[in-house]
């Protein structure tokens, strides 16, 4: 579905680059300049891999289906690719937001736990909508 429209593709740019921006404007400037220049690269270079795909698949006639399992191998890829460093970024800033908490030690440590556990499950069930979002609800 959104093979063909890149919509999806270009919102998830917005997205991934604004978030990352937002954690990290307060930090000092060369760890926010890295962070969200990597971001700019990591997302530009997707977006430059995945219109080639699309205009590949879009321009090309009687194409099998290992050019398709192809292309989905590389959503999948990408997915990883792209979201282990922004949720390394919610890891970081949530575990320090965490830490300045004045609360028990114990109790700071349980949270920050509990915190990057339920970002694990985050990355793991975010495959699975990132795919469905990506090729829409088709069998």
């Amino acid at each position: 579905m959104f093979l063909y429209q890149p919509f999806y593709a270009v919102l998830l740019g917005i997205f991934y680059v604004g978030s990352i921006y937002l954690l990290v404007r307060k930090e000092k400037k060369y760890i926010n300049y890295s962070l969200t220049i990597l971001a700019c690269i990591l997302q530009l270079s997707f977006l430059f891999i995945w219109f080639r795909e699309s205009i590949f698949l879009m321009t090309t006639q009687n194409v099998g289906f290992q050019t398709y399992e192809h292309f989905s191998r590389f959503v999948t890829t990408s997915y990883f690719v792209l979201f282990i460093p922004q949720l390394v970024v919610f890891a970081w800033y949530g575990i320090k937001k965490i830490g300045a908490q004045d609360q028990f030690l114990l109790l700071k440590r349980i949270f920050q736990f509990f915190y990057v556990g339920a970002l694990v499950g985050i990355l793991i069930l975010g495959q699975l909508v990132f795919e469905i979002l990506y090729y829409g609800f088709a069998p």
